[in-house]
């Protein structure tokens, strides 16, 4: 096989090939070409690093002060070309934060709009957001989560994902475990009142399991780290959640019931943990002497059968051994 020779391969620094060569080995010269362009970009150095050559010593002071400043504002290659893949990175990830963040387009929206979108989610509009992630994109879960975060962001662009049947028909494809509310043609969870607008919507669902995963973990720190109460705080909101605090569709009468017995546990376990004991008053220690006059008068009663010479002499030894002296 014959190549033709594009000037001399030590000046050149590669050698193309001719048109016969596959696209493999021409993709391997491409990526090979590329890195030796980089990695000599990388030893180059920039005009500031080089000294004045020349008879350039004889110029005047203020021609040779201009000539060392200008090359300061200028960048090496090697920089050049780590900047732009800089660039290109940061680029992507903030189109990837506005997609997560946002409208599937990836449009850029103000934190008012956001708010405005999570009130109109009916506050489960971060939560939507999080269950999005864990479906893939083209899916009938990902398409349902992503219409739901749409009309909450005021677009009106709608995702359906279709199947053909061995018939040839079209039908719309739903997510696992749902089915279609006839009132409102709403994709709803399966069960006994589907159809009476008894179960949650599948995203409402999706936005509780992301709600329940959070609480799941603060109980499972709680218990690592021995804090209690971070345990039953984690406790006390996975039972809140599932006793229909966010919606009462949730679950079952039987599992609400369940779930609300839990919570009163709970917080009477955090009620009486964070329940601060009554201060109580520092006893004095007193000395031998005042503790066996004490004795010998232990209270009201036996001080008012002394006579009241014993009186005055008990008040003198009182006070001399600094017991409290009752004053009028």
């Amino acid at each position: 096989m014959a190549f033709k020779m594009n000037g001399s391969p030590a000046k050149m620094g590669t050698i193309s090939g001719t048109a016969g060569h596959s696209s493999a080995l021409k993709l391997k010269m491409e990526k090979e070409a590329a890195a030796k362009m980089k990695e000599a970009a990388m030893k180059m150095k920039s005009p500031m690093e080089k000294e004045l050559v020349g008879n350039q010593k004889n110029l005047p002071e203020e021609l040779k002060a201009k000539i060392e400043a200008a090359p300061g504002k200028m960048e090496s290659p090697a920089k050049q070309l780590i900047d732009v893949d800089k660039q290109k990175e940061n680029m992507k990830k903030t189109t990837e934060a506005r997609a997560r963040k946002g409208l599937d387009s990836g449009k850029k929206m103000s934190n008012a709009d956001w708010k405005k979108g999570v009130k109109k989610s009916g506050g489960t509009l971060n939560e939507l957001v999080a269950a999005r992630k864990k479906h893939k994109k083209g899916s009938a879960e990902y398409a349902d989560i992503q219409n739901k975060i749409n009309k909450s962001l005021g677009s009106k662009k709608v995702h359906t994902v279709t199947k053909t049947t061995k018939s040839g028909e079209t039908k719309v494809v739903k997510p696992k475990g749902t089915t279609t509310r006839k009132s409102d043609k709403a994709t709803v969870k399966k069960g006994l009142g589907a159809q009476k607008g008894k179960t949650l919507t599948y995203t409402d669902k999706q936005a509780e399991k992301v709600k329940i995963e959070k609480a799941n973990k603060q109980i499972k720190e709680g218990k690592s780290s021995g804090d209690k109460n971070m345990r039953d705080k984690g406790q006390l909101e996975k039972g809140e959640i599932r006793s229909g605090r966010d919606n009462k569709k949730t679950g079952t009468m039987l599992s609400r019931a369940l779930a609300r017995r839990k919570v009163k546990r709970n917080k009477r376990q955090l009620e009486k943990r964070n329940a601060k004991p009554a201060p109580t008053k520092d006893k004095k220690e007193y000395s031998k002497e005042a503790q066996n006059l004490l004795k010998a008068v232990p209270n009201k009663e036996a001080f008012n059968k002394l006579s009241k010479t014993d009186q005055k002499s008990f008040n003198v030894a009182a006070k001399k051994y600094g017991l409290p002296m009752k004053t009028k």
